[in-house]
């Protein structure tokens, strides 16, 4: 028995991408539900770039496993690339936040919490 479609859900936070995994729709869902909750809308220019925000996250996460997995098998030279590529997407991402203003706005939602 084929399965009956759904209603689609409406919601104010877009929905994420489907390349993403459980964790990463979770963060981008976070960063697009404080952008709505900041300015009442969310661009496609900017939601595109909450996902790269989110993939150059997940790819940290990734990278990092490969550099404990070099390093248990003491493979230098890995270790050395993995490295460096690790800084580089560091760097990425923290230019991407600044573009973004995520600090910022995460700091003023936290205190209107309060």
């Amino acid at each position: 028995m084929a399965k009956s479609p759904s209603k689609p859900q409406k919601s104010a936070v877009p929905a994420a991408p489907g390349w993403m995994n459980t964790a990463q729709k979770r963060e981008f869902s976070a960063l697009l539900a404080l952008e709505t909750g900041w300015k009442r809308f969310v661009t496609d220019v900017e939601r595109q770039r909450f996902g790269d925000l989110v993939d150059l996250r997940g790819r940290l996460v990734g990278l990092r496993k490969l550099l404990r997995s070099a390093l248990r098998s003491k493979d230098l030279a890995t270790v050395i690339a993995l490295n460096g590529q690790i800084n580089q997407t560091i760097d990425k991402a923290q230019r991407l936040e600044d573009a973004l203003h995520v600090h910022e706005r995460q700091k003023i939602a936290a205190q209107r919490e309060r």
